[in-house]
């Protein structure tokens, strides 16, 4: 978990679920024609024994569109620190009101819509259960979806998914390594370069 060699740490593991919530509202809705990559600033914290992060916090900021979101990721602290439930994983904030998404971030069951100026107590809450097979005890924390899509793009001979393009992928990657940066978390050559080496470790298993 906090093994540089095994790019270890808490934004490479954890991290992705906070900024995804972060890109699907601020960047993946942005008119295909006025796409605006993000300013970003990150302060982490991290791991003495191994130098790897393990409390990160990003900022990205798209001043094209006045807009800012913040990710927040961390090895050390629990979102739902009670373990019950209660704590939003994920506050979307507007000038109308808010909406609160319930933990944990990667499989949200219900989220809650406070408006602005609405009584006190007066929230609505949406449930959105996860689809269950009751003859298996239940399943899915929502990867199926993603593992749906995936199947649909080899089936259709798709490079790409029309839901998540290349192009979102690698913005959010260089958000990532932009934080890494401004963090000094630095990972070995062999697991960061972008060049195919077929007698590579990773690929040859030696």
């Amino acid at each position: 978990m906090v093994n540089p060699d095994l790019a270890g740490g808490a934004l490479l593991d954890l991290g992705i679920y906070s900024l995804t919530w972060v890109f699907q509202i601020l960047y993946h809705l942005q008119a295909a024609d006025a796409k605006e990559k993000p300013v970003v600033t990150a302060a982490l914290n991290k791991y003495a024994a191994t130098g790897a992060d393990d409390s990160t916090a990003i900022i990205v900021r798209f001043p094209k569109h006045n807009t800012l979101g913040i990710a927040t990721t961390s090895l050390r602290a629990d979102t739902d620190a009670s373990g019950a439930g209660k704590t939003p994983g994920i506050r979307i904030q507007g000038s109308k009101g808010e909406i609160q998404v319930a933990h944990p971030a990667f499989r949200p069951d219900s989220y809650r819509v406070v408006r602005k100026g609405a009584a006190e107590g007066e929230v609505e809450i949406v449930e959105c259960p996860l689809p269950k097979d009751e003859s298996r005890g239940g399943w899915g924390h929502g990867f199926f979806w993603e593992a749906d899509e995936a199947a649909r793009c080899v089936r259709d001979g798709k490079v790409q998914s029309e839901g998540m393009p290349w192009e979102e992928s690698v913005v959010i990657m260089e958000v990532m390594d932009e934080a890494l940066r401004q963090g000094g978390v630095e990972y070995p050559a062999l697991i960061t370069s972008h060049e195919f080496d077929p007698e590579s470790s990773l690929n040859t298993g030696r």
